[in-house]
């Protein structure tokens, strides 16, 4: 037993590390720019030596790959939790304030990583961004499901592109880790207002 214990604990550590520089980068990357961001600088902001961070990630890279994964990550699973609180025949109404509700809690208690993304767009080293986009493609393919439900069941007109819906309910959503302050509107306020603007937009 006491073998097992002590095995576990360098694992936990370990991890833990892990998790703080990846806030870490989240945080500089957010703030200064990928290309600005040195893994020097990360790993004095996390409180170790830059020689170090190198036992936890390859490359400044792969560092990057896994914020952005973590982002997109952070969003899906909050996404799911709160599907699963509705009824297998959901409406169009109540699977959109679900998802939208998702999406804002994650980039709003994660708004580095999100920032991160937004920040970062277009500037990042091309195997980066071809790891990022698989990952995003699996998360929007689920909103282009919940738009092609909403137009099914009448709630978006015909005259509606749903591609460019979902890209204005997206982009909308993750700018808010821009502007939101935290002493202001409450979540539970922003997604009352976000779902009713898209829904008498879409009527």
């Amino acid at each position: 037993m006491n073998a097992k214990v002590n095995k576990t604990k360098p694992s936990l550590k370990k991890d833990k590390t892990r998790e703080v520089l990846l806030d870490k980068a989240a945080q500089m990357f957010s703030r200064q720019g990928y290309q600005s961001t040195s893994l020097k600088e990360i790993a004095a902001a996390a409180g170790m030596k830059a020689g170090s961070l190198y036992y936890h990630f390859a490359s400044k890279e792969a560092l990057m790959v896994e914020v952005l994964d973590r982002s997109i990550q952070f969003i899906s699973d909050r996404v799911a939790e709160e599907i699963e609180k509705l009824d297998d025949e959901y409406s169009f109404e109540a699977g959109l304030k679900a998802f939208i509700r998702g999406h804002l809690t994650a980039i709003l208690t994660h708004p580095d990583y999100t920032t991160t993304t937004i920040r970062n767009n277009g500037q990042l080293p091309t195997s980066v961004q071809a790891s990022a986009h698989a990952k995003r493609e699996h998360y929007e393919q689920q909103w282009r499901r919940l738009m092609k439900q909403g137009r099914e069941q009448g709630v978006i007109r015909a005259d509606l592109d749903e591609h460019l819906l979902r890209l204005m309910v997206l982009g909308s959503l993750n700018w808010s880790s821009v502007w939101y302050k935290p002493c202001g509107k409450s979540i539970d306020s922003l997604v009352e207002q976000y779902t009713s603007v898209f829904l008498n937009g879409c009527r």
